[in-house]
């Protein structure tokens, strides 16, 4: 009930109500997965509906406090609700409604939709803050891809193609117990890990190729990110040069990680050490991101972003460098923010390897 007493919260009187109808938001206050459906909380209520496909199951699994009701037609249903709450105004999620539901909600609904404030933001907001619950999936997705990772590692050779090393990684990320990938993987080789977000193709590694693996797995609804760049044969030393840079850079941001610490002067550790370097115009993305039901979340590691992490954040350090028709180095870990300072969610070695 701890997500559902932070929407109560949101509302100013009883007869305001939220209406969720993302499927990460959905599921965050009933823990329900759906592809359709809509979770409605008042101040002394709180309903999930779906249509027929799910209902059976939300029956059975979702919390006894929590209402589940079938809906053949959803503003009908939600009209009810509405009537038998008196509720008078409704809090949408601004950034997850498009305007065609937006028009749709403020034609078939019996309420008044307040378009000044946004539920959506304040979500993202709670949810940056990790439940003891939470956290132990993340952990579990993160040892789930650890393992897939370190068993992969096998098929790696010269002559093996991304896309093969992409496809037996997945079977091994679902096989050691996850629901799904986190995302699409990214296991690409030589030139092409110069590309923060290339795409396995049939290319083959090569000795003297650098391979990056930025992988994750989801479990129970939550993700793991992880990116590791390995050597295939041998590396030469302007690749163990960067490589060094990279994993310095790294290390400096997680440094910077506690309860209290600007999102800014975590990204800055990283930034400015590898600006020092001479290759600062090479790392054009943020340090890190939040983790959790999405792959990415608030909050936004970055020089701009003022946002002061609390304690049970996770968050991502994950700096790079990426030289043009050459190579690419990224080494990513999830960080758990505590009062006293970073607590890394991986336990696969940074050290350069060498397959």
């Amino acid at each position: 009930m701890f997500n559902i007493e932070k929407i109560i919260n949101f509302l100013p009187d009883n007869n305001s109500a939220a209406l969720i109808t993302s499927a990460e938001n959905r599921r965050y206050i009933s823990g329900f997965l759906s592809s359709s459906g809509a979770v409605v909380v008042t101040m002394l209520n709180v309903y999930l509906l779906v249509d027929f496909r799910y209902f059976e199951a939300a029956q059975k699994s979702v919390n006894k406090d929590i209402k589940v009701l079938e809906y053949k037609n959803l503003p009908e249903s939600l009209n009810e609700i509405f009537k038998d709450n008196n509720i008078k105004r409704i809090y949408i999620e601004h950034s997850r409604v498009t305007l065609n539901e937006y028009e749709n909600l403020k034609n078939q609904l019996n309420v008044q939709i307040d378009k000044e404030k946004d539920i959506s933001k304040y979500l993202l907001d709670v949810r940056a803050v990790k439940t003891n619950s939470e956290i132990e999936k993340i952990i579990k997705a993160q040892k789930i891809t650890e393992k897939s990772y370190l068993e992969v590692l096998n098929y790696l050779k010269p002559g093996v193609e991304e896309r093969k090393i992409a496809i037996e990684l997945e079977y091994l990320i679902k096989k050691n117990g996850a629901e799904r990938i986190a995302f699409d993987l990214i296991t690409i080789s030589g030139k092409k890990t110069s590309l923060p977000h290339g795409e396995p193709s049939n290319n083959m590694a090569k000795a003297g190729d650098f391979f990056t693996f930025d992988i994750g797995a989801v479990f129970e609804g939550y993700h793991s990110d992880m990116t590791r760049t390995v050597a295939v044969g041998y590396a030469d030393d302007e690749m163990k040069e960067i490589y060094d840079i990279v994993l310095t850079a790294h290390k400096k941001a997680y440094k910077k990680i506690k309860e209290g610490s600007l999102c800014s002067d975590i990204d800055l550790a990283a930034r400015d050490y590898i600006d020092q370097k001479g290759y600062g115009k090479y790392f054009g993305h943020s340090t890190g991101h939040g983790v959790g039901l999405e792959i990415h979340e608030e909050p936004v590691v970055f020089k701009t972003n003022k946002t002061v992490l609390k304690e049970n954040m996770v968050i991502t350090d994950e700096p790079g460098i990426y030289l043009p028709d050459k190579f690419g180095v990224r080494i990513e870990d999830m960080i758990r923010v505590t009062k006293n300072g970073a607590e890394s969610l991986a336990n696969i070695d940074k050290d350069l390897i060498i397959v």
